[in-house]
């Protein structure tokens, strides 16, 4: 039979851990932040109560972890150590929860997606409604952002991410591979002529998103991107808003097929210079989630879904193959 005594200190023990935890919990909130205001905000603490938990584990541990300005805050190199190790800690304990709840086998709950506006808008929105119909039980969130967000602050379930080059911090899923083509409406190109080399694209005027680039890229016969420079350019801070720019005969504009492929299929834009490559590196569609998520049914189905919908040759591009 065990003491009393030995209980007790037992007991102490779970406590003191359960606080740690939380106190960890905290620390890295704060780190994220920059703030102990910020951290309380998002936490719905108090300020005084994350300066308090800092402080215990700080006596705890017997060393600084943060180092305070009136601007900043800073880690120490023991801060930095705990921060890495805390942080793997704590995501190793919520893939276990998961994994430990995802032993139901029906998708439930709520799933929070994010996708950029214009893929969102195109094909996300139409995908939604049928996964919905599909899956009753899954409370979709979507966020359309065209922002490079913290998937681990906002609580992203799914991120649908067109690049060259996806984070290693997550786990992925390639969908598709994305192509990008060179194009302008029928009457823009009889008026001012279809341009047959990338040079040529400097007499034109070019449809550009200002937050993404000052002027094209394009790969020349070495394999090497360069950027071409051109006068004649109207600028419009939105994807969708170039694609209606480039219906509206205002110009010729460089974009990814899946916005593209309904308009050129059915004639109302005109790919131009498709012997010519766009993009140095291959882009793709790709679904990233929490490593161990995949286990989630809500996440599994929502994933086997779009790869299944979109597929690796996806309707988009199919006026490519007539």
């Amino acid at each position: 039979m065990m003491s009393s005594s030995k209980s007790s200190v037992l007991f102490k023990a779970k406590i003191d851990n359960y606080a740690i935890f939380r106190q960890l919990e905290i620390f890295i909130k704060v780190v994220e932040c920059n703030s102990f205001s910020a951290a309380a905000q998002k936490l719905n603490l108090t300020p005084s109560s994350v300066s308090r938990s800092i402080s215990q584990l700080e006596e705890h541990l017997g060393i600084v972890l943060l180092k305070r300005t009136t601007r900043n805050l800073i880690l120490t190199e023991p801060g930095k150590y705990l921060l890495f190790r805390a942080q793997h800690l704590l995501m190793d304990l919520d893939d276990s929860l998961v994994n430990t709840s995802s032993f139901r086998s029906h998708p439930q709950g709520q799933l929070k997606i994010t996708c950029s506006i214009a893929f969102g808008v195109c094909h996300l929105m139409r995908l939604y409604s049928e996964y919905r119909n599909i899956n009753p039980d899954v409370r979709l969130s979507v966020d359309l952002n065209d922002q490079n967000i913290n998937l681990n602050e906002e609580n992203i379930d799914i991120a649908l991410r067109i690049t060259a080059h996806p984070p290693t911090n997550f786990a992925l899923r390639k969908i598709c591979k994305i192509n990008w083509v060179y194009c302008a409406s029928k009457r823009y190109l009889e008026h001012r002529g279809v341009p047959k080399t990338q040079a040529d694209l400097k007499s034109h005027d070019c449809l550009i998103n200002p937050n993404v680039s000052d002027s094209w890229q394009f790969i020349d016969d070495d394999g090497h991107s360069q950027a071409l420079k051109t006068n004649n350019i109207v600028e419009v801070n939105s994807t969708l808003g170039l694609l209606e720019a480039a219906l509206h005969h205002q110009g010729i504009v460089n974009l990814p097929t899946y916005l593209l492929g309904d308009h050129i299929a059915n004639g109302e834009l005109i790919p131009v210079l498709l012997d010519h490559d766009v993009k140095e590196h291959e882009y793709s569609l790709f679904a990233l989630y929490h490593p161990g998520h995949y286990q989630d049914p809500k996440v599994r189905s929502f994933i086997d879904f779009i790869v299944e919908k979109i597929s690796a040759t996806p309707a988009w591009d199919d006026w490519m193959t007539v």
